[in-house]
């Protein structure tokens, strides 16, 4: 069952922030340290003190970034630069944006989830973790005992009961309208009225419910309820630290946008590119896209618009180092795939372009065996220069995971590899928070 439950949010004082474009920020995890920065000179109140704050050599167990983040929290908290909403509330959150020449709307809402144990939870995350990022997470939760990110899920909602309620909510003025710098408008309402709150905790609770992003965090979460829960001899489930602020929206909606992320491979020893190019094709019909430093631009449009044409096919474009050619890669059949992954794992998750190029390419004809020989770009441009210009001796450009098959593998309790999803764009780091409150528990 999904449990959910609406709280008193804290949100930017608007009498206070006259400017609230100045003070939100992306989430954590796709902040480069040159943002870090631009952030920190926006405003003296930017969520990047909270979300990402700065690391400095003489950095203790007793003053880190954990314990600043807190200690501006607190203090912002106490000089009203952050206020408390006075009642519970449901939040709607859309979200306005251009992409692929066309114009989006996301729509969802945030409120407070259960976080429950074992078989109870239905609620189903589809990618791996790192323990690093998850543990980042975790004493950032020590430490301010607060939820500053979202975590992003998705449910299903083919009567669109929910998003009707939304609607509805929306006929007022928004509480915050903001643009970000990538020019996504995002917008707030809140839901206060004790009969449509009862309304959407009765709809979820039968759903089951998909992590799309934030899996670090929901971990990192999870982790931090169950430190709570063995220091509590009267657990009983009810308490604040067992819940989590999520964002909710439905796979239905229009503006459920998925990106690839590309593919970067450092040198390979000894490899012999005549042999490799044999070797490929075995598994792969290779299509050639020659070019010049002149051509190059047109021969890699050439080549991704024929990937994206044959994407059911499961092909992608790989580029070499010094070579001045790109290969589209389509698999001759998916048998080929099923032979190499164990029998249980269901076809969605052998049949993803991921997989496929992890299993055949990477792991069987490269012989890549450490993680670290793999990076990641979500940008075209960035992913290229990596060869071009870059240490990179190979670069796969990919084309988006299915919003059906991320649902399959997950409610199947697999697992995909890591970077196989990019939801666009992420969720704003500013836009609500949830207090922690110890000794306080979450009834409505």
């Amino acid at each position: 069952m999904a449990k959910i439950y609406p709280f008193k949010g804290i949100l930017y004082n608007k009498k206070k922030i006259k400017n609230l474009n100045a003070v939100m920020s992306p989430p954590y995890d796709v902040i480069s340290p040159e943002q870090q920065d631009n952030f920190y000179n926006i405003s003296d109140y930017n969520m990047i003190k909270l979300v990402l704050g700065k690391e400095f050599a003489g950095d203790t167990q007793y003053n880190n970034k954990y314990v600043r983040a807190a200690a501006t929290f607190e203090g912002w908290m106490r000089h009203e630069i952050l206020l408390q909403d006075p009642k519970p509330a449901i939040y709607i959150y859309e979200q306005k944006f251009s992409a692929a020449g066309k114009t989006w709307e996301r729509l969802g809402f945030i409120a407070l989830m259960r976080v429950e144990d074992g078989g109870r939870s239905k609620l189903y995350p589809h990618e791996e973790t790192l323990m690093a990022p998850k543990m980042d997470r975790v004493e950032l939760i020590r430490a301010t005992q607060a939820n500053f990110d979202c975590i992003f899920t998705l449910y299903q909602d083919p009567e669109n009961k929910l998003f009707k309620a939304m609607r509805k909510s929306m006929r007022r003025k928004p509480f915050i309208d903001v643009k970000d710098q990538d020019k996504v408008v995002h917008r707030l309402w809140r839901i206060d009225s004790r009969p449509v709150i009862n309304k959407f905790m009765k709809e979820i609770k039968d759903k089951s419910i998909f992590i799309a992003d934030g899996h670090h965090r929901f971990e990192a979460a999870t982790r931090f309820k169950n430190e709570m829960k063995e220091r509590n001899t009267r657990f009983s489930e009810d308490e604040a630290y067992n819940h989590v602020m999520m964002y909710f929206t439905p796979v239905e909606g229009k503006g459920l946008l998925v990106l690839p992320i590309h593919r970067l491979v450092v040198p390979v020893p000894h490899l012999e590119i005549n042999s490799f190019e044999e070797e490929l094709k075995q598994y792969f019909d290779i299509k050639l896209f020659p070019y010049s430093k002149k051509t190059e631009p047109q021969a890699r449009k050439k080549a991704i618009k024929e990937m994206e044409k044959s994407a059911d096919r499961h092909s992608f474009v790989m580029g070499i180092k010094d070579i001045q050619r790109y290969y589209l890669l389509t698999l001759k059949s998916e048998d080929l795939v099923d032979q190499m992954l164990e029998e249980e794992k269901p076809a969605a998750y052998k049949h993803l372009d991921v997989t496929i190029l992890h299993t055949i390419v990477m792991k069987k004809i490269l012989g890549l065996t450490q993680e670290e020989q793999i990076s990641y770009a979500k940008d075209i441009e960035e992913s290229i220069a990596g060869i071009h210009k870059g240490p990179y001796q190979f670069v796969f450009l990919m084309n988006p995971t299915r919003v059906p098959d991320i649902i399959e593998i997950a409610a199947r309790g697999e697992k995909m590899p890591q970077k196989s999803t990019f939801f666009y764009p992420k969720l704003l780091s500013g836009l609500v928070m949830n207090k922690i409150v110890h000794g306080e528990k979450i009834e409505y």
